[in-house]
């Protein structure tokens, strides 16, 4: 009979070697894996903000990114998300936005705004329509700017500053040739001359109606009520529809609606209903045959009516307009003010 005789270390150093080979090449059971990190764009926009001019921002530079909610464009609710990129370089500028998904609707509107700062905070590119987005699409967005100071300065209108007053949002244009300020806000205008202050900007009429500014910061007094108004890069949407050639723009709530109708003889008209659930399109509506407003049929047959009448009204937020407005689609009735925005006095 043969002993074999080995170093008992050797062999337990051996076995102990073969486990470990065999353990890793095997699945490891209930052990818990670390979590995987979130997939770039889940609960944020990712993109890109561009421009075409061969201008290299300053350092110090910033870029700042905004998510809006498009049907609640008139209140301070429309800022669902926000972001400010740091010490950005040329173009393009990349981004990414986180935002909570919680405060989407179904079949909700959105859109992005960018501004890109000097270092100063002054603005030197914006982009000037807002951009449509899906936030849940996950699929990368560029947006377009354009250089606030593009056109002849020397001819050019003044450029609009946009101001957050309460609930009231306000374009302000400063002509320093004319001294005056033409304020803009809910549709209507109003020239206010330039006034005697011990400090800042101060402008003001004759009827107690006063727009009062230190840097990024002023109290603006209108009708005989007063707001703190605060500086922003988000425009009035009736700002914006002007700006895009619409004559005439009223929106309503319960639910939420709004329709705009173009310039001219037959003039498109583009209305959102039902908090932007539905959505009309003509491209050509006449002039109702007794009072003011539009009338037509969609595509697919839809009939619809708007109904224009000078009476103050004034929305949920407390703006009051010159305009009552119904509109009238598919047999659903919807009210609400507005304001002509070009077009007609």
């Amino acid at each position: 009979m043969t002993v074999m005789r080995t170093s008992l270390p050797g062999a337990i150093a051996s076995v102990l070697m073969t486990v470990a080979a065999l353990a890793a090449c095997q699945p490891q059971g209930n052990a818990t894996a670390p979590a995987p990190s979130m997939t770039q764009g889940a609960h944020a926009i990712t993109g890109t903000a561009t421009y075409r001019e061969r201008i290299l921002p300053p350092p110090g530079s910033t870029l700042r990114v905004q998510l809006l909610d498009n049907l609640l464009a008139d209140t301070p609710k429309a800022i669902l998300a926000d972001v400010t990129i740091p010490k950005v370089g040329g173009p393009p500028i990349a981004f990414t936005l986180p935002f909570d998904p919680a405060k989407l609707r179904p079949n909700g509107q959105y859109g992005l705004h960018a501004t890109l700062a000097g270092p100063d905070g002054a603005p030197m590119f914006v982009s000037d329509t807002r951009v449509p987005v899906d936030p849940s699409a996950n699929v990368p967005v560029e947006i377009a700017m354009v250089h606030v100071g593009a056109g002849n300065a020397a001819t050019a209108s003044p450029l609009p500053t946009n101001w957050q007053c309460g609930d009231l949002r306000v374009g302000a244009a400063f002509d320093n040739v004319a001294n005056n300020v033409t304020l803009t806000y809910g549709g209507r205008s109003r020239v206010l001359p330039l006034a005697t202050s011990g400090s800042g900007a101060r402008y003001a009429d004759d009827a107690g109606n006063e727009f009062w500014t230190k840097g990024d910061s002023g109290t603006l007094t209108l009708d005989g009520e007063k707001h703190e108004c605060t500086r922003t890069n988000l425009a009035s949407p009736w700002d914006d529809a002007r700006s895009r050639g619409v004559a005439f723009r009223a929106v309503g709530n319960e639910p939420g609606w709004l329709v705009e109708v173009g310039s001219g003889d037959a003039p498109p008209l583009h209305a959102q209903l039902d908090f932007g659930s539905r959505k009309l399109d003509i491209a050509s509506v006449r002039a109702r045959a007794q009072g003011d407003g539009w009338t037509g049929k969609s595509a697919n047959g839809t009939q619809v009516e708007l109904i224009v009448e000078r009476k103050a009204c004034q929305d949920d937020a407390g703006t009051t307009f010159d305009i009552t407005a119904q509109l009238r689609a598919g047999g659903k009735t919807y009210d609400g003010c507005g304001a002509f925005l070009a077009g007609k006095p």
